[in-house]
């Protein structure tokens, strides 16, 4: 790069950069971008494609902007050049071209774009396994733990153990990348001799940015996210769970992997962020369910308050609201519930005339959990507790005040809350927290488990103040 006005000492600028990436069937293009300035006021911008054509070749197709002003003001165009070239496979070539100052002045910035074409073979899965590997870069794979030039031998494949990933290679999948907590989970399965097969992609992004997967050769997923951790979907439930829009569902993400509960009918479920996925044999069914919504768990907890408090007529409550309803909490096994957190106002009498009533403001974080985690089968029991607590007071008399609603209503919390308990092998599901706040507890679709969610959903009408 060359700026004409020659007043400053870096009126030439070099910028110089290098890589190696692999395009196959899942990635037929790549785009690179790069930017270069010199001088006070020269910038040039240089976009890269490079697309994959038939048999091997790739079309690279190269254009710069350049820009002649303030070196952050990208609407000061002045001149822009591009050019194109076929390289056919294990061939190289050198693109160059030029891209001059048309509006003012003589900046110029010369190109020269070299790109090597080496073509994989897919059965040779040595070559993919090391081309795989430099392309993501050492940053990102670590050293090899296993001998990248002979790669081990797993189902249908092979594999190379990195200290960050593994990379894992076959004809009909083509050479894929798996890290992280998913291949911490992929390997709890048993890795390419589970059920799951083979990777079928890299970790991939989601659109919301946060979530990611890999999908596999054996009908499966592995979706992870800071809020649930890493999950396993499979077959049926899989297919309804895509054919809804995956993590953009109505669903969520998974917080469970898929769950066997029977053989005979065959039935087996999914846990998601907002609701459960049944199959029975070769059919979606839906889960049977009781529930209270957000508002009468507010009015249960009130009443409950109000109870722990009754014994204090000083004490005045003025109101108790839910303020916030988490996320879910990430596991590897099975996602914590939403934490809810409600708010109580109020004063305290202090008999004082003319002086204020001092007041407070409690926040109290509730977990609403089981235990065990239900899996359709096994007796659990519901409770909530107390996960975090904080309490502001103000005016006179406001530290007893602080001690005694300690020791009423923060004392009175420090043991878990009895829900009841569900019986064994009545096809309990799911204990859930909703968005709102509410709780849903999911059963299996047949004669037992829809008695028992009538059974509970009577239960939990009759916590409901009236």
């Amino acid at each position: 790069m060359t700026d004409h006005e020659n007043v400053t000492e870096n009126e030439f600028g070099v910028v110089e950069q290098s890589g190696v990436f692999i395009l196959d069937n899942s990635r037929p293009s790549n785009a690179l971008f790069f930017v270069g300035k010199c001088g006070g006021e020269l910038r040039i911008e240089l976009s890269v494609e490079i697309k994959q054509l038939s048999s091997g070749t790739v079309r690279a197709f190269a254009k710069a902007l350049l820009f002649e002003g303030t070196s952050e003001n990208t609407s000061d165009l002045d001149g822009k050049k591009s050019a194109s070239r076929d390289i056919f496979p294990n061939a190289s070539q050198i693109l160059t071209f030029r891209v001059d100052n048309t509006a003012e002045g003589g900046d110029f910035a010369d190109i020269f774009l070299q790109i090597n074409n080496t073509l994989l073979n897919d059965n040779n899965c040595n070559s993919n396994i090391r081309a795989k590997a430099d392309a993501l870069g050492v940053g990102f794979t670590g050293p090899a733990l296993s001998d990248i030039n002979n790669p081990n031998l797993v189902p249908d494949g092979s594999q190379v153990q990195f200290e960050h990933c593994d990379i894992y290679c076959s004809a009909q999948t083509g050479t894929h990348e798996v890290h992280g907590d998913i291949r911490a989970k992929f390997n709890s399965k048993g890795a390419a001799s589970s059920g799951l097969g083979l990777p079928v992609t890299d970790e991939t992004v989601v659109p919301d940015g946060k979530g990611r997967f890999n999908h596999f050769f054996g009908n499966g997923s592995i979706y992870w996210h800071p809020n649930t951790g890493p999950m396993e979907v499979r077959g049926g439930i899989r297919a309804s769970w895509a054919r809804q829009g995956w993590e953009r569902s109505r669903y969520g993400y998974p917080t469970s992997d898929e769950m066997n509960i029977n053989q005979n009918p065959l039935q087996w479920y999914n846990d998601f962020q907002n609701g459960v996925i049944f199959w029975e044999n070769d059919t979606e069914k839906q889960p049977k369910t009781a529930s209270l919504n957000g508002g009468q768990v507010r009015s249960v907890f009130e009443a409950m308050v109000r109870d722990k408090t009754g014994s204090d007529p000083n004490l005045n409550i003025e109101t108790v609201n839910i303020i916030n309803v988490s996320d879910t909490r990430k596991d590897f096994t099975r996602s914590g519930n939403r934490i809810v957190t409600f708010q109580i106002q109020g004063d305290y009498e202090n008999g004082i005339f003319a002086i204020p009533n001092p007041s407070y403001t409690i926040q109290l974080q509730i977990a609403f959990e089981s235990d065990p985690a239900p899996d359709g089968l096994r007796k659990c029991k519901l409770f909530a507790r107390l996960h975090h607590w904080h309490i502001h007071t103000s005016g006179i008399g406001n530290e007893a005040l602080n001690r005694g609603l300690r020791e009423g209503i923060v004392g009175g919390l420090a043991q878990p809350i009895d829900f009841g308990e569900v019986p064994e092998n009545v096809g309990f599901l799911s204990f859930k927290v909703m968005q709102d706040g509410g709780l849903t507890l999911y059963f299996r679709p047949d004669l037992i488990g829809g008695f028992t969610a009538w059974t509970a959903q009577e239960q939990l009408n009759m916590k409901v103040p009236k």
